[in-house]
């Protein structure tokens, strides 16, 4: 088993994902060993890891969220001594060079903490899904060249304000100081927060176009469904509360809430999709409690690694 590097797969009912991904680990140019942890999936998922001799098969029984369950194998990883953690979702299928790609890019940049590359749709490999993460002034997560067609792109290789959790490379050295992912925001925004924090502690995050992969846009989740929009919505609001500067966050957290309860709920119902509006009016309720409690952290001045988020705690979890 090769400990130098390792890649995290978490999976929760991707049967019809996990060949195509899997495959395309497989087909690596870098040997890594490869980890799916599965959040209680109930379709057949294991038959199919089973078809992949060389995968590790780690259920959990029930789902945990994409934070922790990584989280479970990257403490894996760095138990066994692991340089690199990669962590890649279900519906993305990487280029042979991928991996070689960005561990020549981290080796080069001793400071880059998280690493990614150029994903491209894979409904249609000629445009643009992402070139890292990009922020506004309410903090608010974009992926950068978002719909660009690849003839035209020109985004160079270099820092960026975050990496997408979906395909990226982590430093194990840096996770041992800044900590995993934040189990609390269960999916979505966990990547931003891993970024911010890594950004915190002196690191960059960084953008390498030689390093390709194909994303499912959607596929694992559903694109545009009550339950994403609710969970980005949540998160958002407590990204915010942990990074924005605290003046800021305190004048600008209810504002967003109220917008989500008082503006995005009703303009959603009026659209004849009262799942999405009652998703906006759970997220402003359930953001806002969750800002309050992290703002709470701040004032008190425990802003260190969040709570389920350090490197190691305890023993491996086996399902």
């Amino acid at each position: 088993m090769p400990v130098d590097t390792w890649i995290a797969i978490v999976n929760w009912n991707g049967a019809r994902l996990l060949p195509a991904c899997l495959a395309s680990i497989s087909a690596l140019a870098r040997p890594a060993h490869a980890v799916v942890v599965d959040n209680g999936s109930s379709d057949g998922s294991a038959a199919v890891v089973a078809g992949f001799p060389a995968v590790e098969w780690i259920p959990l029984g029930e789902n945990r969220g994409f934070a922790a369950a990584n989280n479970v194998a990257v403490r894996r990883a760095l138990s066994a001594g692991a340089r690199w953690i990669a962590v890649v979702n279900t519906d993305v299928v990487l280029d042979p060079g991928w991996l070689d790609a960005l561990v020549a890019a981290g080796e080069a940049h001793p400071d880059a903490a998280i690493l990614g590359g150029l994903l491209l749709f894979a409904d249609d490999p000629g445009t643009v899904n992402s070139t890292g993460l990009v922020l506004d002034w309410l903090g608010r997560a974009f992926d950068r060249d978002f719909g660009v067609p690849l003839a035209d792109l020109t985004t160079r290789d270099g820092p960026v304000a975050g990496m997408t959790g979906g395909a990226a490379l982590l430093r194990a050295d840096a996770l041992r100081r800044i900590g995993l992912f934040d189990p609390a925001f269960f999916a979505y925004y966990e990547d931003v927060d891993l970024s911010l924090r890594a950004a915190a502690a002196g690191f960059v995050t960084w953008y390498a176009s030689g390093a390709r992969a194909l994303h499912g846009y959607g596929r694992s989740f559903g694109p545009g469904s009550p339950r994403q929009r609710y969970l980005l919505a949540r998160n958002h609001l407590r990204a915010m509360a942990r990074h924005m500067p605290l003046g800021r966050a305190l004048a600008t957290l209810p504002a967003m809430a109220l917008l989500r309860a008082g503006v995005k709920a009703p303009a959603e119902l009026a659209r004849g999709r009262p799942a999405h509006a009652f998703a906006h009016l759970r997220a402003a309720g359930a953001g806002a409690l969750a800002a309050l409690e992290v703002l709470g952290r701040r004032v008190r001045g425990a802003t260190g690694i969040p709570p389920g988020a350090e490197p190691t705690d305890g023993p491996s979890e086996r399902g």
